[in-house]
């Protein structure tokens, strides 16, 4: 996973939305999940290899849900599922059975494959992911409900957000990425009962590369980023 860090560029003027192709979605959010290392289930690989590396029950269950984990200044993303299941997650997301979270495997994010297969990487607060399939990497969405509220470093986000990974999601959901640092925005529920929010797809030629340009130079910036 590449990441970069939010600064200050969430400052583009509001979509016109008269025209615009509108959806209905549900926001829910997503993060790296911080771990010290465990003794209760292993970190595999997708060839069932162990990683060298443990988490407990309940850090393990996160980190399949939000796809990646650090531990130790090393990240670990999720990269598919094995053929056994290495824990019970159903307490941790009784929603989330159909999800097969015990069965996640994992490579570490500075693996040869995680990254060149990316052309996007992750920006925190500008990143959404969504169900595979339900819109194309690369899109540009207005959501104005969003525009004004605040970030953990106290600007206001502009409400653009810029479609570049995907997750076991429902169909009208995009999870929002946020980094190491939790939102706390009224708008965010979950894929499933949270609220239901106008999101406008834009066409914008200028905003579609302003967004793209960084989602690419967070990938540049991985080996630099992933040090932790």
């Amino acid at each position: 996973v590449a990441v970069a860090r939010a600064d200050e560029s969430f400052n583009l003027p509001a979509a016109k939305t008269s025209g615009l192709q509108k959806r209905s979605v549900r926001l829910s959010e997503y993060s790296i999940v911080l771990a010290k290392p465990g003794a209760q289930v292993p970190l595999l690989d997708p060839e069932d290899r162990p990683l060298g590396i443990m988490l407990s029950h309940d850090d393990f269950c996160a980190a399949s849900l939000q796809g990646t984990v650090q531990v130790m200044g090393v990240r670990y993303m999720v990269a598919g599922k094995g053929p056994s299941n290495l824990a019970d997650c159903s307490d941790d997301c009784p929603s989330c059975e159909a999800f097969a979270l015990g069965e996640s495997r994992f490579i570490r994010a500075d693996h040869p494959s995680a990254v060149p297969s990316r052309t996007y990487g992750l920006v925190a607060y500008r990143t959404v992911a969504v169900r595979d399939g339900a819109l194309p990497a690369g899109t540009v969405l207005f959501i104005p409900a969003a525009r004004g509220l605040r970030m953990p470093n106290g600007r206001k986000h502009d409400g653009y957000f810029f479609v570049a990974d995907t997750g076991a999601l429902n169909s009208n959901q995009l999870d929002l990425y946020t980094g190491s640092r939790r939102l706390n925005w009224w708008i965010i529920g979950s894929g499933r009962a949270g609220k239901t929010l106008p999101a406008y797809i834009v066409k914008d030629g200028a905003i579609i590369a302003r967004l793209k340009a960084e989602h690419v130079a967070a990938t540049r910036s991985f080996a630099a980023d992933s040090g932790g």
